[in-house]
């Protein structure tokens, strides 16, 4: 009787265990079975998840092949999809990249190329813009404006592509000629130029003649903290009475550089602190140790980002004097991630604030003194007159008879 009962025991505990292995097996692993194939719960209920948001689309895409006219290139209609999904926040800050498109992005911050000097978005209106110009390049000289919409390159309509393949039909080897169509002002211009090499020094300086300091960082690249490093000490050893940081048409860059820069202006306290669509926050910090120099920074409506961002914490910790007009206001942070297929994606992730939580994104910073170029003082992209660096000068000289 015992043994008998015994082995019903062990008869069950064997159909317990096989149910629970049956049980593991299938959640971890794919089976088929037949016609049938067994999935987990987890990727059953991800698959009811898509059928619910994205259940249209096998039917959406053979519907389109059936009724176009036309053979349709399944590569380009897949790039289209995953682009349309990152559409849909409204951010054109957030989006898929194409894997030449990533390429071109991993390339902007480093490096020299064959170009015309020109750096370039996409505007409010969907259209390529011209935002900066590297100062003295082919761009420059040639007479193109910051707020120009690029409407063609060497003949293509450039207008339904993107910031990075306009920039890819504009770089070239060096030594051949590149033709842009430009829209200003309900005007179409067009402009020819040789392609050069475009070597970015981000961070110079020199000693002016009234024994000032100036220090023009045009853009927060790779190498910028250590180039402007290296003109800062340049200026201290000189001796300067005071030191103007020209930030003006600095469109931003790479945000670690500008709080390292940051960290050579300022003594401990923080530059600006993000946060992300969870609350959490995350503080940049600079350490003591600045800069005996007494300092003003220009400013105007084409410094934005990470130039904002060494802005704002210079301000609120009143550290130096900014002067000029309005920043841009673009305070908003993005990172971006390398696909297994070689595309990429970019995403806004974070908003920063200034230490003292003012909002910066689709605002600006308003300087301590406010300074405006006349249209009198600006010849194309050259100012004749730079009544805003005379005013920093001029600030700075009476603070050092205080």
């Amino acid at each position: 009787m015992i043994k008998k009962e015994r082995a019903i025991a062990v008869g069950v505990a064997l159909i317990i265990i096989t149910a629970l292995l049956t049980v593991t097996v299938l959640s971890v692993f794919e089976i088929p079975i037949g016609h049938k194939v067994y999935v987990s719960e987890m990727e059953y209920q991800q698959m009811k998840s898509f059928e619910k948001e994205f259940g249209m689309l096998p039917s959406l895409k053979v519907f389109l092949e059936d009724n176009y006219y036309q053979q349709l290139d399944d590569e380009a209609m897949r790039l289209s999809l995953y682009k349309g999904l990152f559409e849909g926040a409204g951010d054109p800050y957030t989006r898929y990249l194409s894997k030449e498109e990533y390429q071109l992005l991993q390339q902007g911050s480093a490096g020299s190329f064959g170009g015309v000097g020109i750096s370039m978005s996409v505007g409010e209106d969907g259209y390529v813009t011209v935002v900066s110009l590297t100062e003295e390049g082919p761009a420059y000289k040639a007479g193109i404006l910051p707020g120009d919409v690029i409407i063609e390159v060497d003949g293509q309509d450039s207008r339904d592509l993107s910031a990075e393949e306009v920039s890819a039909l504009v770089k070239g080897q060096v030594g051949t000629a590149v033709s842009l169509v430009i829209l200003r002002e309900g005007e179409m211009l067009r402009y020819t130029m040789e392609r050069e090499t475009i070597e970015e020094t981000s961070a110079y300086g020199q000693v002016t003649e009234d024994h000032m300091g100036y220090i023009r960082l045009a853009s927060f690249d790779m190498n910028t903290a250590q180039q402007f490093r290296e003109a800062l000490t340049q200026m201290e050893e000189a001796g300067v009475e005071g030191l103007v940081i020209d930030l003006r048409a600095n469109i931003g860059g790479i945000v670690d550089q500008s709080v390292e820069i940051a960290d050579m202006l300022m003594d401990e306290g923080v530059v600006v602190y993000q946060e992300d669509g969870h609350g959490e926050r995350v503080y940049y910090r600079t350490e003591d140790g600045r800069t005996p120099l007494d300092y003003v920074i220009l400013v105007n409506g084409a410094t934005a980002s990470a130039s904002e961002v060494l802005v704002a914490g210079v301000q609120d910790n009143e550290e130096g004097v900014i002067l000029g007009t309005q920043t841009y206001g673009k305070g908003i942070m993005q990172k971006t991630w390398g696909l297994k297929n070689g595309d990429g994606i970019e995403i806004t992730f974070a908003q920063y604030y200034s230490p003292s939580g003012k909002v910066i994104h689709g605002v600006g910073i308003t300087p301590d003194v406010v300074v405006e170029l006349e249209e009198s003082d600006v010849e194309g992209n050259y100012i004749v007159n730079d009544r805003q660096l005379e005013e920093a000068v001029k600030l700075l000289k009476d603070r050092a008879r205080e």
